[in-house]
């Protein structure tokens, strides 16, 4: 089991997120750090296109493999399914705040992608 990550905040940061104030760190303007596009990560890897396949059509991520080509190379080139796991839990799970989120139906592939990784290693355990 992997571990839970977490950062340290005083209790008046706490309470004032749970009031409903957005945290300090959704301030920051997170444009100015992304990489600028480059037309070779828009466009889908051999190796995307051959992980794609080896998965079971159920849990392919389609959706994301053609709004968000970048995102499927970078599952593609980790390899295993826990590498992937614990980038599927980090774009799922909004630690900076404000972000803006995935649209629906590719929030719903990413979850039922992760769900099938995390029963694959679950049952893996199991058998050592």
């Amino acid at each position: 089991m992997d571990p839970l990550s977490f950062e340290f905040v005083s209790v008046e940061e706490a309470k004032k997120v749970l009031d409903g104030e957005p945290p300090a760190s959704a301030q920051v303007d997170w444009s100015a750090l992304r990489e600028p596009p480059d037309a070779a990560r828009l466009a889908l890897s051999p190796a995307a296109l051959k992980w794609l396949a080896y998965l079971p059509r159920e849990v392919r991520p389609l959706e994301l493999f053609h709004a968000y080509p970048r995102i499927a190379n970078q599952m593609a080139a980790l390899g295993n399914g826990a590498a992937v796991s614990a980038l599927l839990s980090e774009l799922l799970i909004d630690r900076r705040g404000g972000r803006q989120g995935f649209p629906a139906g590719v929030a719903t592939e990413l979850t039922r992608l992760q769900e099938y990784l995390l029963t694959l290693r679950q049952a893996g355990a199991a058998a050592d």
